[in-house]
């Protein structure tokens, strides 16, 4: 892959690309699998060359994988909040230390190791974030539409990286797992669509300390991911525990974007909307949200893609295993 041009690009996009309607309509209600085939495609083969490289993966939100010699050192996503993000937000890292770093890590010595040297934060901490942040950058783009994947051998400088990287293969089977997780919840909430108010038992002792900081900010106007944003913790957990609040009666779907049955079955939330319903009604302000990104124009939409087919999940319900048990907190 290297030493043929300075840049090379292939590109690798879903099928049947004939569809015109835009991307945002596809249901997000559906088989998983799909995206995941198509990342999996450009990662094994940079995996197999040893490739430094950089996957752009254009779609809703899309995101950029960082590779170097064949493994993911890095993910960023405007689907989820970056290695940097989650440091600031969660009040680990004050913003003083961070911009020195900025400042002070240039030539040989990386922004990890400045952080490191002022005593702002250890390096085992470091390094488990920035692994948390690369697998929630890649269920945030597997949970969106993945249109095709463009392989770039012209690397994109990182600030925080993986030392040792991630396997491709490891990668995504932990990303697959996450998607089977949240298809199998009774209310399998997409982190991008549905915006999230209070419920009537916010009063509850299960209103845990963490939940009330997602009441709070659950405005109506905020989505998952829109939330995990403001709190400083990553989409997939915080997704999960929306997830079970919607279930538990803390928070419902705001009225009158969407409706869904009390029961949570056959959720209208999950189809395609029709035209009327993505016009936006007065007084709600969708400019609340926080502002989506998207790494390069979208491709036309795969018409497979627009059948409601569901996601197809493990029959269990989702745990936080491995680094996520560990920083419950982002």
């Amino acid at each position: 892959m290297r030493g043929r041009n300075s840049t090379e690009c292939r590109v690798l996009q879903s099928s049947h690309s004939s569809d015109p309607r835009p991307h945002t309509e596809r249901p997000l209600r559906r088989d998983h699998r799909a995206a995941c085939d198509l990342l999996a495609c450009a990662l094994t083969q940079c995996h197999a060359d040893r490739a430094t490289a950089t996957v752009r993966v254009v779609g809703n939100p899309g995101g950029l994988l960082h590779l170097r010699e064949g493994v993911v050192v890095a993910v960023d996503s405007p689907g989820a909040p970056g290695a940097e993000t989650l440091l600031l937000r969660s009040g680990r890292l004050s913003e003083q230390d961070w911009n020195a770093a900025l400042r002070e890590g240039t030539g040989t010595r990386s922004h990890q190791a400045t952080l490191v040297a002022r005593g702002a934060i250890g390096a085992s901490a470091v390094q488990a974030l920035v692994t948390m942040a690369t697998q929630d950058g890649s269920f945030a783009i597997a949970a969106g539409d993945v249109e095709q994947c463009v392989v770039d051998d012209e690397p994109v400088d990182v600030l925080l990286t993986a030392a040792d990287g991630m396997p491709p293969d490891l990668l995504l089977s932990e990303t697959l797992r996450r998607l089977d997780a949240l298809a199998s919840m009774p209310f399998p909430l997409s982190p991008y669509r549905e915006r999230v108010v209070p419920g009537r038992g916010t009063d509850s002792p299960a209103a845990t300390e963490a939940r009330r900081k997602i009441i709070e900010h659950a405005t109506g106007r905020r989505t998952a991911r829109d939330i995990a944003f403001v709190v400083g913790r990553s989409v997939y957990p915080t997704t999960v525990e929306i997830s079970r609040m919607l279930t538990e009666g803390l928070l419902e779907i705001a009225p009158p974007a969407i409706s869904f049955s009390s029961s949570h079955w056959g959720l209208t939330s999950l189809r395609p909307r029709a035209a009327a319903e993505r016009t936006a009604t007065p007084g709600t302000d969708d400019a609340g949200s926080l502002p989506t990104r998207r790494p390069g124009e979208a491709a036309p939409v795969s018409r497979k893609y627009l059948r409601p087919s569901g996601w197809h999940g493990a029959p269990e319900a989702p745990g936080l295993s491995g680094t996520e048990g560990k920083n419950i907190g982002l």
